[in-house]
């Protein structure tokens, strides 16, 4: 967002997930504990619908990491004893640290679950931040985890040293200061100290390495030299002074005993130059601690400064209160060198202040040089006079509850801090509290957001800081600074889930500061929190949540995979909850479309007061796109009103094998008959595919096939963001300049298909105005050409485009511009082309560089030479010499043909993600444009119409600027006249029949006729008749058609391929350590196993724009450790180059694949660019649900030359219940 030239920006995480059914919380008995103490832990697991998780599987664990004291005084301070030489990785988990300790265990009928364990830290030099993190495994084989921290100290206090000057020389008296506090920055007086100066020495020595390079090897030794004890004062201060006898680093460490006898110690460093000064890097000695006598005031305290400085006698000081700029300045004389000033506080200067206090002194008896002193401290100011009162009360108590699709009505009341209602206006959002329970909410909360602490933005300068007497004085030369029958038998069957129940950013209170909600709960049985962010016109801001139950008395939870593969046999279960003080006997039944069950649907159960039972089913899965699973469960008994409760849901289902696809085409330009005929292959499945047959009675009906590809396309590159809306947008403009009947679904999912891609742009583009093909990667110079082109299109279609983020990327692409004498290669011309010819669509154009690319044009490629062509006509409409030598030059290099017109390219542009279908439809665009009537332009028409696959062209980059050329023909020609009868037969029966006027010119016919119900032994014959309308001579218009024929090879037949990648797929278990012993292969698991998926892919050349996925089996799922309710003790995903000799071999070269996703279904890694080499890819899936099930092949193909792949063997893998 930008606000008056200033630019505001959030982000969130996207993840495809399954929400947790219960919450696991987590807590000490202490927030902090010192060396010895024992820790205290309490877990409560309870589900989001209310109720406790008991009997539940746990699992603990206890990571320890450094924990570094933040002390809350002045000056800075070293408080720890900290040796990188003792440093440990083993077994550590990132920001947690190492694992110290774990159990498990299982919850009591209250959901809890308690463990106790010594806060022992005696072999760690630092103070140690524990995570405590609890797992738990419901009945249904999910787990969820939480974790809270505990600071276990070293001690009692702290011991803080500071060097009164870290550089120092020999035979100099050198100070260091010491502070003794406690956990709370309070001095800590009278402790006993042992101080001890040592050199520090460093012993380097070069030796080889297996690899036969020499490395350093390096040990460091501390020797003592000189040891004292001192005790602290009444404020826990001391001085220690020391003088070195020799140069080098000096190691200063103090130690002592608490009451407890724990030792604590810290450490600090001094430099010691000799005869030989080294420069050593200095503390600053301009510089003075100013002293606030409290950390946080309120409006109306007075702030008392004090002011130590080293000057005797009386000096001026500038006072300061400043924070962007000046609120208030003096000058004042200071008798003394311990003064203190006042402060009043006043609401302007909410929320900090700094005050700053500068010091000049001139030359006299106790000062040779002029000098001068400064010094800031800041001011924090309580916020609370800026913070609303924000109340949100249900209109039940909190001990009620409501039930699926009941209106929960909500009354807010607004306050100020003193209690006065206020109007202002809120943002009110209703969301399952499960799915905030996946990650932490982006952003600071509004309060501190608003009225967070500032920074200081004012510059303060002296000339004295300039002044050469104190330079040479001073410092030393050269120191550095569905639907089912459910309904008929339960009544409401729930169906209607979702995430966010309500959201309204514009809830506005009256002068009484009130105002009422309501909202119709959705189907989940779940805890709903009511979120409320307000603001009043004078920036009172605040924030409130309330949560609410959705539940029933009895309820059903199904326990199903995210997905199925064709042929799967799985375990499906329901879990039933009586939510009732009293015993229920209850009819469970289940239903299922697309699914063979093998036991009774109907199966009757006694579920205990306040308690659950588990019911299975195994299943079978059938050739189908989808299942619905409904479940039904009711209360049997006499009386009138039981309790019952229904749910149903819809999965998705792959096939194991990728679908082979045989395509022909054609095209009416009159009346007349055609015969095609289809034959089987000697092998495939008959029991999936079918034969489709399209008809298109214009182009503009023929695309419509490729816009659904584009925005279905399951990636979100910047190049696919693109692709989804430019060609829409482009042909939405067409439709409306040739008056055709505007396609509402079109029109409906425009404004916020284009709205969605362009913030994801305007989120992606990068710091040079530039995009790469995802955020991580370089600024790409072609990929970004590609997006402004998309930026412009949508502007000239009416959508609202940021001029800044064009302007940006126009710059970018002015700056990537190259000298015609630096284009080389066919590759960087043709960028060079592209980059031209957005310039120029963009209203940016270059007229100079692109006559002269012009004469380099023998570089080019031939869409290359399209876009110069469409360039040079947008710069110089009425001069068509240059643009006619470029058309003349493309239309010599057709290929004609008896399908039509096409190009193909002497050599592959991979980094314009270039094909010859692509190079057909850029050369159609410029004809369209600059030649309309050239006799190629329709043939070329015909013969992208005959390469379609299945509606649409084979990469996104074809399928946009097939669309993008296909419109601007259309659009030239006005081909949208029609009238003429059609009919299709295959093997002599009718398979459709109809007729084409104006009406309906832009609507696409599509046909279908299973493989199984065709002749497998001998040709199939289609006959595609056209004729003209009774009362007419001869039928107008023309009709496209396409016919695919969509198999699938049996299973058997499916095995490993490799088409210039090789990949292959291996699962171990994770408890199995790769580097400790070799991991045997498995191909079966227990319900919750961890397992690790190992995927090696091998590049026998350099790859562009490659794509793997890793299809997962239905019975398990993928660890995103990303989200919270993740266990973070686990491998997290790891990516190696493997190749013997490689510079990467050692574990490095992840870079290369700069984008990695985990779906529900399957994992998949992108790299823009993939080196020749071996790579292995790592990451981990958990066994949930009993079955044998089917393991797609892993997949991996470049993106925009898909004949360029390669597939593992597949597979069946076997999860049976746990022992």
């Amino acid at each position: 967002a930008t606000y008056e030239d200033e630019y505001f920006s959030t982000g969130f995480q996207v993840a495809e997930y399954r929400k947790p059914e219960f919450q696991v919380t987590v807590e000490t008995d202490r927030p902090e504990y010192v060396q010895g103490d024992e820790i205290n832990v309490t877990a409560q697991a309870t589900y989001y619908f209310g109720g406790p998780v008991a009997g539940a599987e746990v699992r603990y664990s206890v990571l320890s990491a450094d924990h570094f004291f933040h002390y809350q005084g002045p000056g800075w301070w070293d408080f720890t004893d900290y040796d990188f030489s003792r440093y440990r990785y083993e077994d550590y988990y990132s920001f947690y640290g190492e694992l110290i300790a774990s159990g498990t265990g299982a919850t009591d009928e209250e959901g809890r679950f308690t463990f106790s364990l010594e806060a022992d830290i005696a072999e760690y030099l630092a103070s140690q931040r524990f995570t405590l993190e609890v797992t738990v495994t419901d009945v249904n084989d999910q787990e969820v985890s939480n974790r809270t921290e505990a600071v276990v100290h070293k001690g009692l206090y702290y011991i803080g040293l500071r060097p009164e000057r870290y550089v120092g020389r020999v035979n100099e008296e050198n100070s260091v200061n010491v502070i003794t506090v406690d956990w709370a920055s309070d001095p800590s007086p009278r402790q006993e100290l042992t101080v001890v100066f040592a050199e520090h020495n460093w012993y380097s020595v070069r030796k080889q390495a297996e690899d036969g390079h020499y490395y350093w090897d390096c040990t460091v030794e501390d020797v003592p030299v000189f040891t004292t004890t001192v005790t602290t004062d009444e404020d826990g201060e001391a001085v220690v002074d020391f003088k070195p006898e020799k140069g080098g680093i000096y190691k200063v460490t103090a130690s002592g005993l608490d009451e407890k006898g724990n030792e604590v110690r810290s450490s600090t460093y001094m430099w010691v130059s000799g005869r030989r000064y080294v420069s050593w890097r200095q503390e600053n000695n301009d510089r003075i601690d100013l002293v606030a006598d409290q950390r946080q005031y309120q409006v109306g305290d007075t702030a008392t400064v004090l002011i130590p400085h080293p000057y005797q006698g009386p000096v001026k000081a500038l006072v300061t209160v400043e924070r962007g700029h000046i609120y208030r300045h003096w000058v004042q004389t200071l008798e003394t060198n311990s003064e203190a000033i006042e402060i009043p506080i006043t609401e302007d200067l909410i929320p900090n202040v700094f005050v700053s206090v500068i010091i000049v002194k001139g030359e006299d008896e106790t000062n040779s040089l002029s000098s001068f002193k400064i010094g800031y401290v800041q001011l924090p100011i309580e916020i609370t006079e800026k913070e609303l009162d924000i109340t949100l009360t249900p209109d039940r108590p909190p001990d009620g509850h409501y039930g699926p699709g009941e209106t929960a009505t909500y009354d807010v009341n607004v306050t100020d801090s003193k209690g006065n209602p206020v109007e202002a206006e809120l943002a009110l959002n209703l969301v399952d509290l499960a799915v905030i329970a996946l990650a932490d909410q982006p952003g600071r909360d509004i309060v501190s957001h608003f009225w967070r602490e500032r920074g200081l933005a004012v510059r303060t300068a002296s000339g004295l800081t300039l002044s050469a007497e104190r330079v040479n004085l001073a410092v030393a030369p050269g120191a550095k600074g569905g639907g089912g029958g459910l309904e008929e038998e339960f009544g409401v069957v729930r169906r209607r889930f979702r995430d966010t129940a309500y959201w309204n950013p514009t809830v506005r209170t009256g002068a009484d500061g009130h105002a009422t909600v309501s909202v119709e709960l959705p189907d989940n049985l779940t805890t709903w929190r009511m979120g409320a962010r307000g603001v009043t016109a004078d920036t009172l801001v605040g924030q409130a949540d309330v949560d609410v139950v959705s539940t029933k008395d009895l309820l059903v939870r199904p326990v199903a995979p995210r997905f199925f593969v064709v042929g799967d046999e799985a375990e499906l279960a329901a879990v039933v909850h009586n939510n009732t003080d009293w015993a229920l006997e209850v009819e469970i039944v289940f239903e299922a479309d697309g699914l063979r069950v093998s036991e009774s649907a109907s199966q009757r159960i006694s579920v205990p007061a306040n308690d659950k039972v588990k019911v299975t089913w195994w299943v079978t899965v059938e050739d189908t796109q989808e299942v619905i699973l409904r479940f039904g469960a009711r209360a049997v008994g006499q009386d009138a009103i039981l309790p019952y409760d229904a749910v149903e849901i819809t999965l998705p289902v792959y096939r194991y094998s990728t679908p082979e696809v045989v395509a022909t085409a054609g095209l009416f330009d009159a009346d007349g008959q055609r015969l095609e005929a289809v034959v089987l292959p000697p092998s495939y499945d008959p029991t999936q595919g079918e034969l489709s047959v399209h008809l298109d009675p214009s182009l503009a009906a023929g695309m419509v096939g490729g816009l659904e590809y584009l925005e279905h396309y399951p990636y979100e590159c910047t190049e696919q963001t693109v692709s989804r809306f430019l060609p829409n947008v482009v042909t939405y403009r067409a439709f409306k300049e040739l008056d055709l009947p505007e396609r509402s679904d079109l029109s409906g999912r425009l404004p916020e298909m284009v709205s969605t891609g362009l913030q994801r742009l305007y989120n992606q583009q990068h710091y040079d105005g530039g995009w790469g093909w995802w955020v991580l990667d370089e600024s790409d110079s072609y990929l970004s050409a590609y997006v402004l082109l998309g930026l412009v299109e949508a502007e000239r279609a009416g959508f609202a485009v940021d001029e800044e983020v064009m302007e940006r990327a126009a710059e970018f692409l002015q700056d990537s511009l190259r000298k015609p004498r630096d284009l080389e290669r066919h590759w960087q011309a043709n960028r060079q082309a592209f980059i031209l010819y957005v310039l120029a669509e963009a209203g940016q154009g270059d007229l100079g560089r692109t006559v002269a690319l012009f004469d380099r044009r023998d570089v080019l490629d031939t869409f290359g030479k399209a876009y110069l062509a469409m360039a040079l006509g947008l710069l110089e409409p009425d001069k068509p010499t240059r643009v006619n030598a470029l058309l003349s030059d493309i239309t010599s290099a057709a290929i004609v043909s008896a399908t039509g017109a096409h190009w193909e390219e002497a050599q592959v542009d991979y980094y314009a993600m270039n094909t010859d279908t692509r190079s057909t439809g850029i050369v159609l665009a410029a004809l369209a444009r600059l030649d309309p009537d050239n006799a190629l332009a329709p043939n070329a028409v015909r013969w992208l119409m005959a390469v379609r696959k299945d509606g649409h062209w084979e990469t996104t980059q074809e399928t946009a600027w097939a669309i993008l050329a296909l419109t601007d023909w259309m659009v030239a020609t006005g081909e949208l006249e029609g009238a003429y009868n059609w009919q299709v037969v295959v093997n002599g029966e009718l398979l459709g029949e109809g007729s084409v006027a104006r009406e309906n010119i832009d609507e696409t016919v599509e046909l279908q006729i299973k493989v199984a119900e065709l002749l497998a032994d001998e040709a199939n014959r289609v006959v595609i008749e056209r004729w003209a309308p009774e009362g007419q001579d001869a039928g107008t218009g023309r009709l496209y058609y396409s016919m695919y024929l969509r198999y699938f090879k049996p299973v058997e037949d499916v095995t490993a391929l490799n088409r210039g990648i090789i990949v292959s797929r291996k699962y171990t278990l994770a408890d199995c350590d790769p580097e400790e012993e070799q991991c045997p292969a498995i191909t079966q698991a227990q319900v919750g196993d961890a397992i690790r998926v190992g995927l090696t892919i091998i590049a026998p050349s350099d790859l562009h724009y490659v794509v793997v996925e890793d299809p997962l089996p239905a019975g398990a799922e993928g660890v995103d450790q990303s989200l919270k309710t993740t266990s973070v003790v686990g491998e997290m995903p790891e990516l190696t180059r493997t190749d013997r000799g490689s510079p990467w071999s050692s574990g490095y070269g992840w870079w290369w694949f700069s984008h990695t996703e985990l779906r529900d279904e399957k994992a998949v890694l992108f790299a823009t660019y993939l080196p020749r080499g071996t790579y292995e890819y790592t990451y981990l899936i958990r066994a949930s649900l009993p079955g044998e099930y089917g393991v797609i092949p892993t997949h991996a193909y470049e993106m925009y030359f898909p004949e360029v792949f390669g597939r593992s063997d597949g597979g069946l893998f076997t999860i049976e219940d746990a022992e």
